[in-house]
């Protein structure tokens, strides 16, 4: 509502009604309805292709079931294709009319937004809606929304109230909203920060200053009534309806189009340097997150890359029961709460039994929620062991187990408060644990990677949907499959420090060249151009020689540190042959030959340490959630992402 009112306080009022059809607000209102709901959608899947570093290619495919789509939602939308033609002053057939239904696919953020082309199943690009058009249907059944909102007021019908004024006597408030709300969602623009015009020194407010009032007076005073119509809004602003036309004739269609995505702005060139070295032997690490309907019930994620390069770990997670853990954890602080104030040897009452019976719903829906954190951890073959969320484990026993206390008349009492477990500290820990331990967040571990693709496999578990938009997370570390770069790379520093060291060898005439004799042989060394040629010409050929894969590639990235090396090698046999050429002393020479042999073979030795490491990167470092694992932390903080992408990024 803020955009809005700022859109109310700086645009000007227009001298008659904007144009906005009546017809067309149904339209737009159910085109908003349907594009939050998706009811129709049965599948989403997302292909993530990573070659190059920076840059990924993100294809969705959709699987939609018109069968799903309610009589509401067909009927509001039956007439689109000729309300279209009116509008343009076209006339369409009834014979297209009914062939074709538009149907909204996702909703795509208006951010750094590029043309978006859609194909069906043969590879047919499909007739879809400007954002024009869309924006201003939906703006029309905003306004009527708003005022349908206004207007259910009891207030509304008193003539001397200010919303009667509003929506009946003064035109051009309305006159002003409905141009404000034309103006947000037609215009691709969106205001970054709020300004104002001063008046005029020696100026009073006006007719025009006082329709502004009136607008922004009633907004204000009736925010109670708009505060879903506010959350409509902000969805409408905020991203645009892919809207597309499917022939009606069949109920089942595969759809596929391919959107941007935003990536994160780049550290600084010598952060960046230090990552792509460290990248050679943890791997390359990166980060995607996007949005999927709460309505969704299944989700695919295949992630892909080039064949030189393999996945070494994928993850998937969502926060699909967020809201769940958070009503939970609020349960069981108010539960222990009461638990505290209530006298434990009340056995009996009103008290006691609504006490007993919220004890075991929470406690039942935390053992439920735990019992499936648990299959989770099974079916990625991780842990979730007891030590990381001891509370949680005991609370969730006492509900399931069916474990009875004997009381003094040798009776058995089935009451969860008399439980052992149940106790205040177990129950402000499980909540504490619960959101300490991010168990909001489920997880989808891929264990079965074939080559360069990873798949990962979503589906809802349980039925508290809360929200209109589920938040998703995948980590993957990318490794290079070949080895070939550090291998030719250490066979070639190998090959420099065996010509420095030969070249050295002949000008001393023994193989340690060290000792006063060493230093003299150097010192006068006859023929300096051959040494020279040898040392530039022969590592400056091995190294055009060797296939390294070009920078920009993930695979370049990868290869960084083997690249460095071999440089820093060339580096050293340069080093010796200019004091070869400028003639120095002999113990200048002796410490750059000991630099172009001891450099070369150091390279080396760290390149075959690289090619023998074979150790997996901790999953606590990759970014899955907290509950994973035994509860420490092992191998250190979380990885920083050598790249991160956010399809989901709007204003």
């Amino acid at each position: 509502m803020d955009s809005l009112r700022h859109a109310i306080e700086t645009i000007p009022i227009p001298g008659a009604p904007p144009r906005l059809s009546q017809q067309g607000a149904a339209v737009g209102l159910a085109l908003l309805d349907t594009s939050l709901r998706l009811n129709h959608v049965r599948r989403l899947t997302e292909r993530l292709t990573v070659v190059e570093h920076g840059t990924a290619r993100r294809t969705t495919e959709v699987d939609v079931s018109l069968k799903l789509l309610d009589e509401g939602q067909r009927e509001a939308t039956a007439g689109l294709q000729n309300l279209i033609g009116r509008e343009h002053g076209e006339r369409v057939s009834a014979t297209t009319q009914q062939r074709s239904l538009w149907v909204p696919l996702a909703r795509l953020p208006r951010r750094e937004m590029s043309p978006v082309d859609v194909f069906d199943a043969a590879g047919q690009k499909l007739p879809r809606l400007t954002q024009h058009e869309v924006s201003r249907l939906v703006a029309s059944g905003l306004y009527r929304l708003l005022r349908g909102i206004l207007a259910g007021d009891e207030h509304a019908q008193s003539a001397k109230n200010e919303l009667n004024m509003f929506l009946f006597q003064v035109h051009e408030p309305r006159w002003l909203v409905r141009q404000a709300l034309l103006t947000l969602l037609t215009e691709r623009n969106h205001p970054a920060e709020e300004f104002t015009l001063p008046p005029a020194e020696g100026t009073v407010p006006g007719y025009g200053r006082q329709c502004r009032d009136i607008a922004l007076d009633v907004l204000d005073g009736y925010a109670h009534l708009l505060v879903e119509y506010a959350y409509l809004l902000n969805v409408a602003i905020r991203d645009h309806l892919l809207v597309v036309a499917l022939d009606d004739a069949v109920d089942e269609h595969r759809l596929t189009y391919e959107t941007p995505l935003h990536v994160e702005t780049r550290p600084s060139r010598a952060a960046e340097q230090w990552r792509r070295l460290r990248a050679s032997r943890r791997g390359y690490v990166v980060r995607y997150e996007t949005v999927v309907p709460a309505t969704l019930k299944s989700y695919h994620l295949v992630a892909s890359t080039a064949p030189e390069a393999e996945i070494s770990r994928m993850y998937l997670s969502t926060d699909a029961d967020q809201y769940q853990v958070d009503s939970l954890a609020a349960d069981l602080v108010s539960l222990a709460e009461r638990q505290e104030s209530a006298a434990l040897h009340e056995t009996d009452g009103a008290s006691h039994k609504i006490l007993e019976l919220q004890a075991q719903t929470v406690l039942r829906r935390l053992a439920d929620l735990l019992r499936r954190r648990k299959w989770e951890a099974g079916q990625s073959e991780v842990e979730l062991s007891a030590r990381t969320m001891p509370a949680c484990h005991r609370l969730a026993a006492a509900a399931t187990t069916g474990d009875a206390v004997r009381v003094e008349t040798n009776e058995l009492d089935n009451s969860l408060r008399r439980h052992p477990e149940f106790t205040v500290a177990n129950l402000r820990g499980a909540a504490r644990e619960l959101t300490d331990r991010e168990f909001g967040e489920d997880l989808v571990l891929v264990n079965s990677i074939t080559d360069n693709e990873a798949r990962a496999y979503w589906r809802r578990s349980g039925t508290d949907q809360r929200g209109d938009q589920v938040r998703v997370r995948a980590g993957l570390v990318l490794k290079d499959s070949t080895k070939s770069g550090p291998r030719n790379v250490m066979l070639y520093a190998l090959a420099v420090a065996l010509v420095s060291f030969v070249l050295g060898w002949l000008l001393v005439g023994s193989p340690w060249p060290y000792g006063r004799a060493a230093t003299e042989a150097l010192d006068k060394i006859g023929d300096g151009q051959s040494v020279i040629t040898m040392l530039l010409l022969v590592p400056g050929f091995l190294y055009s020689r060797l296939s390294l894969p070009p920078r920009r590639t993930v695979v370049g990235y990868l290869g960084a540190l083997p690249q460095v090396l071999g440089q820093l090698s060339i580096v050293a046999a340069a080093a010796f042959a200019a004091t070869v050429a400028t003639q120095s002393k002999g113990v200048v020479v002796q410490v750059a030959l000991t630099v172009a042999v001891a450099l070369p073979v150091l390279a080396a030795a760290v390149l075959f340490g690289q090619l023998s490491w074979r150790e997996q990167v901790p999953l606590s470092r990759i970014g899955v959630p907290r509950w994973v694992g035994t509860g420490a932390r092992e191998g250190g903080k979380p990885l920083e992402a050598n790249v991160r992408f956010d399809s989901s990024e709007g204003w």
